[in-house]
């Protein structure tokens, strides 16, 4: 007899899959909060996480029921399955208890958001390894021909540290702050092309599945929350807070995205070296 299904919260990304006909899925990695499932055939993986993980754009959230290691044993390279209502790996048996929308940089309210992000120091420097080939992106994409924007944009893919490298965080937050603007900037077509082309065998595939969902605008709760506040003239401390403490880096690196995409969309000058301040800034 199957094993009773445990309900679990399904991002709408995921809905297709899920609903499907059943096919093998294969674990791409592991950790102790999340774990990327690859159904075959699917050009991304999705993540199962615990209750308090962030919601990449295509998770699918464990009930509590699951415990504290629902993914003990669990590898990468083990076979599960998803489709026909369920998705199963390992002991873990689920199905859909609902179904959440992950947040899109389209949605943030009308607002200052743009202006607001543009004046924003983060607190902390991308990694050392990525600063100059960042530099190079930057320069390209605000004065640059598109051959130049194209040929910086490839040597920032899957550069840096991390499990999702910092090179893909800075180029998610620079595709997240094209989305806000009234009119798509022109690099928003060449770093579109790029993720779309080159991501998927560039960089590693959940770093590749982030691209792609910030091509689209999909982005982290946390991001959005920044969004929100910066649009709104809300004090942006605890979004900017919660946004550094996704991953070991990425939220710090996704900030540098969405502030130097900010700059560049209102052409306002980089920060100046003063210290970082989380108070608002006026609109």
């Amino acid at each position: 007899m199957s094993p009773a299904a445990a309900a679990c919260t399904v991002s709408v990304l995921v809905r297709a899959a899920l609903e499907g006909p059943p096919r093998p899925a294969r674990v791409l990695a592991v950790a102790r909060q999340a774990l990327y499932l690859l159904p075959h055939g699917a050009p991304a993986p999705l993540a199962l996480v615990v209750p308090g993980a962030v919601r990449v754009p295509a998770a699918v959230v464990l009930p509590p029921a699951a415990g504290e290691r629902p993914f003990a044993g669990l590898a990468p390279g083990a076979v599960g399955r998803i489709g026909g209502g369920r998705i199963a790996v390992g002991s873990l048996c689920l199905t859909a208890g609902g179904f959440w929308a992950p947040p899109r940089a389209q949605d943030t309210p009308p607002g200052p958001a743009l202006t607001r992000l543009a004046a924003l120091r983060p607190p902390r420097p991308l990694p050392a390894e990525l600063r100059p080939a960042a530099g190079a992106l930057l320069r390209a994409l605000a004065d640059g021909a598109p051959s130049a924007q194209l040929r910086t944009a490839l040597g920032v893919l899957s550069l840096g540290p991390g499990a999702t490298p910092s090179g893909d965080d800075l180029l998610c937050g620079l595709l997240l702050a094209g989305h806000l603007a009234h009119r798509a900037p022109q690099w928003l077509g060449v770093l579109t092309g790029v993720v779309r082309q080159h991501a998927a065998d560039r960089t590693p595939p959940v770093s590749a599945a982030l691209l792609g969902h910030a091509v689209d605008g999909h982005c982290v709760p946390q991001a959005a929350a920044l969004l929100r506040a910066a649009a709104t003239g809300a004090d942006l401390a605890v979004p900017v807070t919660d946004l550094l403490a996704v991953g070991h880096s990425s939220g710090n690196d996704l900030l540098h995205g969405l502030c130097a995409g900010a700059r560049l969309t209102t052409r306002a000058p980089a920060a100046g070296p003063g210290p970082f301040s989380l108070r608002s800034t006026p609109s």
